[in-house]
């Protein structure tokens, strides 16, 4: 069952239910005051009665009259004999649908009064139908809102998304020019053999470099692409404290002479995509693998409190200034130089916030306290 279909069919029991219950307590709520009106009139018929049993047959007529109440009046003998004294229209002692008071009086005898709910009842039924009436009304009038506000949700999201591929696919081929013309200009100048010998090695090595590169940045833009999608995978359990704990044991082997420090929360353990979790980590210490100096200090800190923290700094040459803070939005690449002398393409860090929105979490780009580049991450706990 489609998306749109189990909304219209949820918005259709909701207004069926509240329409029900407020319609419905209206209705029943008018009815009980009408029958509390009758029996307010019978009680005063039989207080007057009261007041002189002596004449109560005289005294219940006068009250009758007076009082413009339209009653059956009869009397009744202790062997059950009824004699009618005053007939209300469309009201027989005999008849359904009654409201009968039974007021004795001397010797055992009793005088009956008796009152048609006849009238209210059909109104009762009018009522109950124009309530019918209206919560298939409502239902259309709500569904067709309903259905008119999804479609243009619909549509809205369907702009959004073809103006992200546009925007993501204009950025695409901006990133991919560059090493595409660098590889047509060495493919023409093999194709005519304009270099010499000793040239030829190099710009076959240059090929071959550039062709990586283009492997690398083709990765991370599908990449990229798969994060960017609606739909979320398969999510897992993972132990986060451990995760982060192999990848900073990989980091020091693989980079001995950076310091690296670690204050890290045990056993605290987050529902995600695993695979992009760990590649967000990857990418982390990747950056500052290939981004900072020998000798760069580092520091990681996971902390669980209302949000699971993870905060990785270094003392390394960090972004330019009017970088912090700024939100990371598409194929944003903070220093293109860096990513050509270090080989990469750039957009680790694009990557890693799309990794993070992915997840409904948080994160900033600050200046370290150790100097260099901040990475301040806040996800939801699990």
């Amino acid at each position: 069952m489609k998306n749109q279909t189990r909304q219209l069919l949820a918005t259709a029991v909701i207004t069926s239910v509240l329409s029900i219950f407020i319609g419905g307590f209206a209705v029943w709520g008018s009815y009980q005051s009408e029958v509390s009106i009758i029996d307010r009139q019978l009680d005063q018929v039989q207080s007057d009665v009261a007041a002189d049993l002596a004449d109560a047959v005289s005294i219940a007529l006068l009250s009758i009259e007076q009082n413009n109440f339209d009653f059956t009046l009869a009397f009744m003998t202790p062997t059950g004999e009824l004699t009618i004294l005053r007939e209300a229209s469309g009201t027989a002692i005999s008849g359904s649908d009654l409201r009968i008071r039974h007021i004795p009086i001397q010797e055992g005898d009793e005088l009956v009064l008796a009152k048609s709910l006849a009238d209210i009842n059909k109104s009762l039924d009018r009522n109950l139908w124009r309530l019918l009436i209206f919560i298939i009304l409502a239902n259309i009038a709500a569904s067709g809102v309903s259905s008119f506000v999804s479609r243009s949700s619909s549509l809205a999201q369907e702009r959004a998304q073809r103006a992200r591929m546009q925007e993501f696919l204009g950025d695409a081929a901006h990133e991919l020019r560059t090493p595409m013309t660098v590889v047509k200009g060495y493919a023409e100048l093999l194709r005519n053999k304009q270099l010499d010998p000793e040239r030829e090695g190099a710009a076959f090595d240059r090929l071959n470099s550039e062709l990586k590169r283009m492997d690398l940045l083709i990765s991370d833009l599908l990449m990229l692409a798969q994060l960017g999608e609606e739909s979320q995978g398969e999510l897992e359990e993972i132990n986060l404290s451990n995760l982060l704990l192999e990848n900073i044991e990989d980091f020091r082997i693989i980079s001995p002479t950076r310091p690296l420090t670690c204050d890290i929360d045990g056993d605290i353990k987050l529902n995600c995509e695993a695979k992009y979790i760990a590649r967000f980590i990857q990418n982390a210490f990747n950056n500052i693998r290939l981004h900072t100096p020998e000798g760069t200090t580092v520091s990681v800190t996971l902390r669980e409190g209302k949000t699971i923290l993870l905060l990785i700094q270094d003392s390394g040459p960090g972004l330019p200034a009017d970088s912090y803070g700024e939100k990371i939005r598409g194929l944003k690449r903070f220093d293109r130089s860096r990513s050509r002398e270090s080989g990469g393409t750039g957009l680790g860090l694009s990557i890693m916030s799309a990794v993070i929105e992915r997840h409904h979490g948080t994160l900033t780009l600050r200046q370290s306290e150790l100097g260099g580049l901040a990475i301040e991450v806040h996800l939801p706990r699990t």
